[in-house]
Parts: C-alpha cells; sequence; structure tokens
C-alpha cells in the first residue's frame, strides 16, 4: 500500500516540494520571515532527508530516494561552506606535526556558561571549577547569582569582573590571568565586556557578548545592527589576538552570523568537532569566535545532571606573531 501511494505523480511533486521549500527556507530565511526559525534547525532538517531517502529506497522509490538525498547533499555543502574556521588547518597541522618541529605557542582555554540553567548550585560550582578553562565568560549574572559566584570561584580565579544585571545581560569574567584592561562598550542599552589579558608574556583580548532573542523579524533587525556595532568595534582591534564569545541567539550558518564573521574577520571554533549526542533537538547559539591568530585545537561542551546546557570550553594554540606574518604571507 506505501509503495502505491509513494508512486503516484502527486506524491511525488508533494515530496520534491517539500525538499526544495525546507532548503529554500534553510537558505533564504529572510524570504519567509515566519518560517525563518527553520534554519536554526538545518541540521536535523539534513538527517531527516537521509533517513526519509534510506526509507524510499528500502520502499524501491529511486525516484524520490534520489531527492531525498539530494536534498541531504545540498544541506551538508551549504552548512560546510557558509561558516567560516579553520579546522582543514587543525587536520593538516595534526599530520604535520609528525615530521616538523614543533613551534612555540602559547595555550589558552576559553569558557562560556550561562547560569539560567544551573539549577544545582553544587553541580555548577563544581562544573566551573574543573572545566579548565583559563578565562571564564558567565552570562545572565543577577544580583543573587554575584556574591556566590565569587565565593565559588575565587580560589581557582582570582581575576573578576562583574556586571550585574536583573535581566539577560549580566555578565562576568573569571579568569587565571591578570586583567590590563577591562571596559564595557553598549549596544543601545545592551552591554558588552572587553577585556585584554597577559598570560606569560603572551597578550590577547576577549569580548563578551549577549545579545537579545530574534522572535521575529524586528528583532532580526535588531540583531543584526548589533551585530554590526560589535564589527565596527572588532575592527579597531585588527592584529590583537582575539576571542568573541557569547549567547548570540542565532546559529553559526545564519545569515546575520555569516556577515558578522566575515565583517569582523573571525572564525567558528565549534566546527571539526563532532558531539553526536547533540546532533538531535540541540541548537548550538552560543559560539565561541576567534581571530585567525589562534587556531582551535579543542572543543567541548557540558551538560546539567538532568542534560541541560550549561556552556562551552575552546583550547586555542597562539600561533607566534613571526609564524603567524609568515604563514599570511604565504
Amino acid at each position: 500500500m506505501p509503495q502505491k501511494i509513494l508512486a503516484h505523480p502527486l506524491a511525488h511533486i508533494a515530496i520534491t516540494f517539500l525538499v526544495v521549500f525546507g532548503i529554500f527556507v534553510c537558505v533564504f530565511p529572510q524570504v519567509f520571515s515566519p518560517l525563518s526559525w527553520v534554519v536554526n534547525y538545518a541540521v536535523q532538517l539534513m538527517l531527516l532527508y537521509l533517513l526519509g531517502g534510506l526509507a524510499l529506497l528500502f520502499l524501491k522509490q529511486p525516484r524520490l530516494t534520489f531527492i531525498c538525498f539530494g536534498g541531504c547533499l545540498f544541506l551538508a555543502f551549504y552548512l560546510k561552506f557558509s561558516i567560516k574556521n579553520n579546522y582543514i588547518d587543525r587536520w593538516r597541522n595534526a599530520i604535520l606535526e609528525d615530521y616538523t618541529p614543533n613551534e612555540s605557542k602559547a595555550i589558552v582555554k576559553v569558557g562560556l556558561f550561562n547560569l539560567s540553567n544551573g539549577n544545582d548550585q553544587v553541580f555548577l560550582a563544581k562544573t566551573l571549577r574543573e572545566c579548565g578553562a583559563d578565562v571564564i565568560s558567565i552570562h545572565e549574572v543577577t544580583p543573587a547569582w554575584v556574591n556566590w559566584l565569587e565565593d565559588s570561584l575565587k580560589q581557582t580565579y582570582p581575576y573578576h569582573h562583574s556586571l550585574v544585571d536583573i535581566g539577560l545581560f549580566g555578565m562576568a569574567l573569571y579568569s587565571k590571568f591578570p586583567m590590563t584592561s577591562i571596559d564595557t562598550f553598549y549596544y543601545e542599552d545592551i552591554p558588552n565586556l572587553r577585556a585584554c589579558f597577559k598570560d606569560n608574556g603572551s597578550d590577547f583580548c576577549l569580548v563578551s557578548v549577549h545579545t537579545e532573542p530574534a522572535l521575529n523579524e524586528l528583532g532580526n533587525q535588531k540583531l543584526k545592527r548589533h551585530l554590526e556595532a560589535l564589527a565596527n568595534q572588532i575592527t579597531h582591534m585588527e592584529g590583537i589576538p582575539l576571542m568573541v564569545v557569547g549567547d548570540f541567539n542565532a546559529v553559526s550558518w545564519s545569515t546575520e552570523l555569516q556577515q558578522f564573521m566575515e565583517t569582523a574577520g573571525l572564525m567558528q571554533s565549534r566546527n571539526g568537532f563532532m558531539d553526536i549526542q547533540r546532533t538531535i533537538g540541540y541548537v548550538p547559539i552560543d559560539h565561541i569566535f576567534h581571530s585567525p591568530r589562534f587556531v582551535c585545537s579543542d572543543f567541548n561542551n557540558f551538560s546539567g545532571i538532568n542534560g541541560q546546557h550549561l556552556g562551552i570550553t575552546s583550547t586555542f594554540q597562539l600561533n607566534q606573531l613571526a609564524s603567524y606574518v609568515k604563514k599570511t604571507a604565504q
């Protein structure tokens, strides 16, 4: 019976339309504003096309199988080429390490955590202390959290700065390294923290960001303007080893973040590190971006006791300036 229904021309037209429409909404979400949220689930949609193709292959429907596999392939290439990252360099460097002497590189690990899901304070404090990060950016820091954070982390992270807010935009930076400077710049009334650190003679900077959720077209436009203001600040820091961390409320392959990474000259640290457990149902809206002076060597997700998402960490190697200039020239 299913084979007879699927063999009907109307079934072919309907399935083809659904596959093409899903791809179109992911690639051009601004055309269908009410459905722009679909782009957040592009990975899940790609897997759905793959499973659908396998099911249709089992039901001996070659034309529909080709359509579903083709949709899966198109989304795979779209996701691959829409995100700027250096995971090819990471792979090449891993191969070459066995054949060439290692250059002197500074290593720094950065964490990003959101307190909104941290219901168990004992577990959260343990996670923050044991994540291994040298610098942690903590978001949604309210007056109820600020003293607890200082008491819980002061032994591990002697340097810190807090910006408290009763809503979404409170944030704090905790560091094992001295802060050489720290300041706040605003987009409208939304704060962004910028801090610079010194690690054994190597200087680097970090910008901590939290954008408003983009729930409609007006929210998307506000997110875009916030990212444009942020990129303008970052371009004035050209040449400085830089990381930009935050809850951006947008996925890496969204138009807004693609334009932001291109304008600011940043790369995504998440890609190239597969996390099968988080592929289904997980929408990655928290990110750690980095300038080309850094090479990301590791990326991790952290979950709470009940599986809720707590945060992420990235480990970076800071190439020495001479090595960076040589590679850029090549």
